[in-house]
C-alpha cells in the first residue's frame, strides 16, 4: 500500500509539535562543530541518516509489502489491488526535486516554494474500485469495526492483509523508526539557545515582509496550507501562501537559519550515537535483515 509522504510527515509534525520541546529538562548541551552555508537540500544531511532507511530502500520496502498484501488477497480470491503500485511511481519520485520537512526547521525546498509554496496537500488519487469484501480482508474488520478471523473457510491474517504485507519487512519499521530506533533517536533540540536565537533571527526577518510568525514550524503549520477543499482534484496554491514560503526560503537563507539548526542537531545526533553504541548496532541488524527480506520478496515477486 502506497503511503502519502507527504501527509504522514505532515501529521507525525504536528504531533511532534504538540508533544515535543515543552519541557523544561533538557541533554548537555553540546559544543558546535562547523556551521555550513546551506542553500540547497542536498547539504541537509546528518549522522543519524547513516542509521536509517535510504528513501530507495523505502521504496523497496514499499513494494515488497504491496507485493504482499496482493498476494494475501489473491489467496482469499481477489484480484483487486491493495492501493496504488509503489513501482509505477518510483520512476517520478527519483526525478521529483526534493524537499525537507522537520519539526526544528518546517519547511525547506528552495527550488520548489516558488510554485507549490509549502506543497503540504496532495490532490487526491483516483479510487480504485473494489468490491465490498476487499477491505475486510485487507484490514480483517468488518463494516461495522469488527475483528473478522474467517472468509470462506479461510483463516483471515490478524490485522488482515495489510498487516501480513508489513509483517513480511518487520512489521510498521519502515514507516514508524522513530517509535523503534533506540530510545526515540536523538531528541530535537527545540529549546537549544542557539536554536531559540537562531528563530528570533528568522522571525525578525519575516517580519519585514509582513509576515508574522515566531518559528519556521510554526509558518509550514499554518492550517491555511493544509486543507484540501471538498471536491477539488487537484491542488492550488495561493498567492499568500507562495509569498509566505518564499520569504520563509529567503530568510533562511539570509540568516544561513539551515546552517545552525543542521549543525546543532549534528551535535546532538553525535551526542545521542555515542550514549547508544550498542542499541544502534543491535537496530541495524535489524533493519539491514528486513531490508533484505524486501529486496527477496520483490526479487521473487511477492512469493513469501
Amino acid at each position: 500500500m502506497k503511503l502519502s509522504s507527504t501527509l504522514a510527515m505532515t501529521v507525525a509534525l504536528a504531533a511532534v509539535l504538540a508533544g515535543c520541546g515543552t519541557g523544561s529538562s533538557r541533554p548537555d548541551i553540546p559544543p558546535l562543530g562547523e556551521v555550513s552555508s546551506i542553500t540547497s537540500v542536498r547539504q541537509v544531511v546528518r549522522p543519524i541518516d547513516a542509521y536509517l532507511p535510504t528513501a530507495s530502500q523505502n521504496q523497496i520496502a514499499e513494494r515488497a509489502i504491496h507485493l504482499t498484501t496482493a498476494r494475501c488477497l489473491r489467496q482469499f480470491g481477489s484480484s483487486e489491488p491493495p492501493g496504488a503500485d509503489p513501482a509505477q511511481t518510483e520512476t517520478k519520485t527519483k526525478t521529483a526535486k526534493r524537499d525537507v520537512r522537520a519539526q526544528l526547521f518546517g519547511y525547506f525546498a528552495p527550488d520548489l516554494v516558488a510554485t507549490t509554496g509549502y506543497n503540504a496537500v496532495s490532490a487526491p488519487e483516483p479510487q480504485t474500485p473494489t468490491s465490498a469484501s476487499t477491505p475486510q480482508i485487507l484490514t480483517g474488520r468488518d463494516k461495522a469495526g469488527n475483528v473478522i478471523t474467517e472468509y470462506r473457510g479461510k483463516s483471515v491474517p490478524k490485522g488482515g492483509c495489510l498487516q501480513k504485507g508489513l509483517d513480511a519487512v518487520g512489521g510498521s519499521m519502515f514507516l514508524t523508526v522513530a517509535s523503534v530506533i533506540p530510545a526515540g533517536g536523538p531528541k530535537e533540540p527545540l529549546n537549544d539557545p542557539r536554536i531559540v536565537n537562531a528563530n528570533h533571527q528568522w522571525s525578525a526577518c519575516m517580519k519585514s515582509y509582513g509576515f508574522a510568525y515566531a518559528t519556521p514550524a510554526d509558518a509550514y503549520m499554518d492550517p491555511r496550507w493544509h486543507t484540501q477543499p471538498s471536491g477539488v482534484t487537484s491542488v492550488a496554491h495561493s498567492p499568500t501562501e507562495i509569498a509566505t514560503a518564499t520569504a520563509d526560503t529567503a530568510c533562511k537563507q539570509s540568516t544561513n537559519f539551515m546552517g545552525i539548526a543542521v549543525a546543532v542537531q549534528t551535535a546532538y545526533d553525535k551526542q545521542y550515537i555515542a550514549a547508544n553504541k550498542a542499541q544502534l548496532a543491535s537496530f541495524t541488524q535489524r533493519l539491514h535483515k528486513h531490508i533484505a527480506d524486501a529486496e527477496k520478496i520483490v526479487s521473487d515477486g511477492g512469493v513469501v
